[in-house]
């Protein structure tokens, strides 16, 4: 029994007889006779016995607490417990106007739903996310109500100032199906409500997550929201007092088979990030992934008191340091507050920002970087009459197609571009469009790989500058070789410690032509080796030339991987001098240079193809220098290289 209980149940607060009389035992010094009784002594007095004056009692520092338990909640995953819980928060609100509903370690099944009354807190012992199918550790929820009904009774409502914290809820009947069952919103205001609060909650697979829009739901306040929602994530409207969302982390750690019908849903259908009218929301630390869309700022629908559509409404907000990974549209803009907009700062997207033709607000992206998803076209697609602006971005790898798509394609009524780098080792690649509705635009201060790229259709009386872009067109990659290949790359048993796990990194295929260190290849070289069944074959080598990308695909020349290939030319210098190599290899790698080993690179996790990813120093001669690169293959989705060379001062070496 509770202390609580002990009073609210009329227990009596004077000792009984028998054990004042043990008492009296112990203190005439039969201690050894009273002993076993000690406990239960010490137990009544302060459970039961009048707090001395000026000294507060147990039960009043207690007072406000309450748990589930002591309502009959067994958490067995088996009894339904709703009943237990209702009871619970009922009466931290009606006995103390308030107060905290404690939830222990264990599995309680709630076959309907709860409602967190005002001015109470639910709260579990967990406070970091939960991991798992099922969910077995901590104070979890198991949520059953309301399948094939996405509108129906939310899981868990909140009021004003009330709380869910340290709690994990999972769907034990929810299916990795596309698909999958649909459910209400999990958590959720049903009346208008102020200063909810969401901390250090779990929801491991919830159809919908959080509804903090449908009704107005003012200075909401969410940090530490981990989630699967397999729909819908976190939906805010009608907030006209300033909320705040911070660390929330969206992605799918329930199915974690990328082929699985679950992720075809998400992906196609899921949106993490749901916001109309707010103002001023503050968010930071926000994450999702594997989405279509990755958040999407709507005209919020208003709802007067008899719940009936009487407007709608843009909302305006910060975002720092939020990431939407792995999505066709990172940001969706429909519309923003024309008064403020919305601004982002340290962002990350993957990979595309849709502004749409009704946007009559700034949508602001600063120090934020973009990079692409496969077959990424666009990185920005801008309309409406808002102000749109990239200050201090970085964006990469844009018009996968090589069809002429522009890293920014502006059709917006105003643009601004200043300080942004273009990464790209294309010639001309395009950077911005200027489209017939931009009426002012400023591009201008940025950096654009490949050359400045600007195509402005913008109308002869439009305010269009552009101006002090640097166009770098001078590249040192090394575009024409003889390639030589493949060569076996068997695994090796039982490697030894700190040495290769692939044999074909260390096995000299060149030896019958002079080894390594000596080689020097032609389109007439030919080698013999034994192949994988220990056959004698010829490899032979030939001429080949780099990608757009500047990169010599040899998955591409030899239609084959885990294998090994070597790649020859000469580099030509005008003295005797120290020369700079910048290298990127998928996956392990050696270069020679005269006959020397300048490089050399190996891991079992593979290695990086990024350009400059291997930076080294080498001599040449005055006239031609021989280089021989060798690259091995672990098997994954890329085996190619990438070459730099540039002289003492700078300046790009060229290939003969």
């Amino acid at each position: 029994m509770s202390i609580r209980n002990v009073h609210n149940r009329g227990v009596s607060t004077k000792p009984p007889q028998k054990w004042i009389a043990r008492t009296d035992a112990l203190v005439q010094g039969r201690v050894c006779e009273a002993a076993p009784y000690l406990c239960w002594i010490l137990l009544a007095l302060c459970a039961v016995a009048p707090a001395e004056e000026g000294r507060p009692d147990h039960a009043a520092a207690r007072r406000g607490i309450y748990n589930v338990v002591d309502y009959g909640a067994k958490g067995d995953a088996k009894t339904d417990e709703t009943q237990a819980f209702q009871a619970a928060l009922d009466a931290a609100s009606k006995e103390a106007g308030g107060g905290l509903v404690q939830v222990p370690a264990g599995q309680f099944l709630i076959a309907s739903h709860l409602n967190v009354p005002k001015y109470v807190t639910l709260e579990g012992i967990w406070r970091s996310p939960q991991r798992g199918d099922p969910v077995t550790v901590g104070s979890v929820l198991l949520a059953v109500e309301g399948k094939g009904d996405p509108d129906g009774t939310p899981f868990i409502v909140l009021n004003t100032q009330s709380s869910l914290k340290g709690i994990t809820i999972f769907y034990p009947e929810q299916v990795k199906a596309n698909p999958p069952h649909a459910y209400p919103w999990t958590v959720a205001t049903r009346q208008p409500t102020d200063d909810p609060s969401i901390i250090d909650v779990t929801m491991v697979n919830p159809y919908q997550a959080v509804d903090f829009g449908s009704y107005a739901t003012g200075r909401h306040f969410i940090n530490g929201l981990y989630a699967y929602p397999l729909y819908k994530g976190l939906y805010i409207n009608q907030c006209y007092d300033v909320g705040r969302i911070e660390n929330i982390h969206f992605w799918p750690f329930w199915d974690l088979d990328p082929q699985s019908p679950l992720w075809e849903f998400t992906r196609t259908k899921g949106t993490a990030f749901i916001i109309g009218k707010t103002d001023g929301e503050m968010a930071s630390n926000c994450f999702s992934i594997f989405y279509n869309v990755g958040m999407h700022f709507i005209r919020g629908p208003i709802y007067d008191r008899d719940r009936r559509e009487t407007k709608s409404s843009p909302g305006s907000g910060v975002y720092t340091n939020c990431y939407m990974d792995v999505t066709p549209c990172a940001i969706k803009v429909d519309e923003v507050g024309a008064d403020a907009g919305v601004s982002f700062v340290n962002g990350m997207f993957m990979s595309t920002v849709e502004v749409g033709a009704n946007n009559k607000g700034q949508v602001k992206f600063t120090a934020c970087g973009f990079w692409a998803n496969k077959g990424l076209d666009s990185h920005a697609k801008l309309e409406g009459r808002g102000t749109v602006l990239f200050e201090s971005c970085h964006f990469s790898n844009w018009d996968q197609a090589g069809a002429g798509a522009p890293c920014i394609d502006a059709n917006s009524q105003q643009v601004l571009i200043n300080g942004c780098e273009f990464s790209s080792d294309r010639k001309n690649h395009l950077k911005v469009r200027l489209g017939p509705l931009v009426q002012a635009g400023i591009v201008t201060s940025n950096i654009m790989g490949g050359g400045v790229a600007v195509d402005n259709q913008a109308p002869p009386e439009a305010a269009i500058e552009i101006a002090h872009n640097a166009g770098n067109t001078a590249t040192a990659f090394i575009r024409n070789w003889i390639a030589l290949g493949p060569f076996p790359n068997p695994a090796v048993q039982s490697p030894a410690q700190g040495k290769p796990s692939r044999a074909g990194y260390d096995v000299d295929y060149l030896a019958p032509i002079g080894g390594e260190a000596q080689a020097v290849l032609t389109p007439a070289t030919t080698v013999l080796y034994k192949n994988e069944q220990g056959k004698e074959a010829t490899a032979t080598a030939e001429t080949v030339e780099a990608d757009k990308g500047n990169r010599i695909d040899f998955k591409s020349i030899f239609q084959s991987g885990k294998h090994v290939a070597y790649a020859f030319c000469y580099i030509r210098s005008d003295r005797d001098e120290k020369a700079h190599f910048q290298l990127g290899a998928n996956d392990g790698s050696k270069v020679w240079v005269n006959g020397q080993l300048a490089h050399a690179f190996f891991s079992d996790e593979g290695g990086s193809d990024a350009p400059g990813s291997y930076q080294f120093d080498a001599e040449l001669h005055r006239g031609l220098n021989p280089v021989l690169i060798k690259v091995e293959d672990a098997g994954g989705s890329r085996w190619d290289f990438i070459l730099e060379v540039f002289d003492a001062r700078g300046r790009p070496l060229r290939s003969t």
